[in-house]
């Protein structure tokens, strides 16, 4: 496609704010190239953390996309992601610094600001300037978002009346929820707390936003997209995914030797691997661990499992800890799996022919990177949104059979071991179903990804560009 050559009266600098996650500095990377293909005239600036920004750079591969870093030292060293969040709200006056700045540097230069969903408030930093429009970028999928944040809105809950353990939502009537589906902090919220009066500000940023994006598509979710369209009925939604990144395949020969999981998986049978992760910040714990590693050797299938060594934002131990005895030697010496300490080149693995399904915590980049390669996936949602991930894939998409929920499931052996079969077993009709949809949704992904018509990523995209150069014109 030819790059976008519609030049408007005034230039545009686009000011993109992630969080400083990982799960959300990557949605914030693909928006970034998104907007350099629509608009090549424009300045592009990721505004990240001292601690992030030099990862940013050397990931940008476009010199023209800069990164600007704010000061970030917060005074509590806690792993709480509540404190991070509470701690982040502190980058507000150096971000207003920055965009007053900008202005003032070139006031015939349109701003326009897009800031994650968990640095929200951050968005109406410049609110009064005409030159400065202020979005939100939801790094979540529409479905998800809408669950989850609606939820939030409506602590304390309440019970439904026939069932203790189910919620209703008040933005959604016809919905309920499951006790199971609560992260503990939500279920625990009274309104008062620090997680309730943090993500009810974003929420109200979120009301006040010249635009909401979310990354997904609009053939891929749209009920969910229809949900946050009822209950924001009044600002206007860009459904700018997948911001997700392509598998980028090496020479077999440069891919074999560089990593040795996909060295591992190159002597396998097509669709014959079980790839189980469980993203970068969560793990299970160790008597978890346990069950889903018997319940592996159970199954008779094949596996590729990352356990991740890092400390898990539940606070749960180490999964490698909870590893039986030999097991991870005796599964690589009998050929039967692989038990890898360390990163794993996801986007790759689930592209390699012989991954036939994907064990994930449904985190909504991992959910979107399995649809990308056409991978049925077991649900094990641990917190947050993950848990209406897990419901829209196996409900809406039914490409996911779900085998537990949240970070203390009582999980069996034989669980895992029956949940392994009816995604990777021969005989299994939930297999051939699950396939089919899966290769359906991955159709659907690709037209988005890779298209230029209306509703694909980079048609939708320029159509949220074109609406903020009229906002700003409007606003003179």
């Amino acid at each position: 496609m030819a790059p976008e050559t519609n030049r408007h009266p005034r230039a545009d600098h686009v000011v993109l704010f992630p969080f400083m996650a990982q799960g959300h500095l990557s949605p914030f990377r693909c928006l970034a190239a998104l907007v350099r293909r629509c608009r090549p005239d424009a300045r592009i600036t990721v505004v990240a953390t001292s601690g992030t920004a030099d990862s940013l750079r050397a990931q940008l591969d476009d010199e023209c996309i800069s990164v600007h870093a704010l000061p970030f030292r917060p005074a509590d060293a806690s792993h709480q992601l509540i404190d991070l969040f509470l701690a982040s709200e502190s980058l507000r006056p150096a971000f207003h610094q920055f965009i007053v700045g900008l202005r003032r540097s070139d006031p015939q230069t349109d701003v326009h600001v897009v800031a994650d969903m968990f640095v929200a408030c951050t968005s109406d930093v410049a609110r009064g300037d005409p030159g400065v429009t202020h979005s939100v970028l939801l790094t979540t999928g529409g479905y998800g978002s809408a669950l989850y944040f609606s939820l939030w809105n409506s602590v304390p809950l309440v019970p439904n009346d026939d069932d203790d353990e189910s919620f209703r939502l008040p933005s959604f009537p016809d919905m309920s929820v499951h006790r199971s589906q609560l992260t503990d902090h939500l279920a625990a919220a009274d309104g008062g707390d620090a997680w309730s009066t943090f993500i009810r500000r974003q929420i109200a940023a979120f009301s006040r936003a010249d635009a909401l994006l979310v990354n997904t598509a609009e053939k891929l979710e749209p009920k969910g997209l229809s949900m946050l369209r009822q209950w924001l009925d009044k600002v206007p939604i860009f459904p700018v995914g997948p911001l997700l990144r392509a598998a980028s395949w090496a020479s077999p020969e440069k891919t074999t030797t560089n990593s040795p999981i996909l060295a591992w998986l190159d002597k396998q049978r097509p669709g014959s691997v079980l790839y189980v992760s469980f993203g970068s910040l969560y793990t299970i714990s160790a008597s978890q661990a346990t069950e889903l590693a018997m319940g592996l050797e159970k199954s008779g299938h094949k596996f590729l499992w990352v356990v991740q060594p890092a400390a898990d934002v539940n606070a749960s131990e180490s999964p490698s800890s909870g590893l039986p005895y030999g097991f991870a030697e005796r599964m690589e010496s009998a050929g039967r799996g692989l038990v890898a300490r360390c990163w794993a080149p996801q986007v790759e693995v689930l592209a390699h022919p012989a991954t036939g399904a994907f064990l994930t915590h449904c985190g909504w980049n991992s959910a979107q990177e399995s649809l990308a390669a056409g991978v049925p996936m077991v649900g094990w949602p641990l917190s947050a949104e993950q848990f209406y991930n897990a419901k829209v894939l196996a409900e809406e998409m039914g490409v996911c059979v779900e085998l537990a929920r949240g970070a203390s499931a009582a999980v069996t052996r034989d669980e895992v071991a029956g949940a392994v079969e009816r995604v990777l077993g021969e005989t299994s009709r939930v297999r051939a179903a699950m396939r089919r949809k899966a290769a359906e949704m991955k159709e659907v992904r690709d037209a988005a990804r890779d298209g230029d018509g209306e509703e694909s990523s980079v048609g939708v995209t320029r159509m949220f560009l074109d609406a903020m150069a009229r906002t700003s014109s409007c606003s003179i």
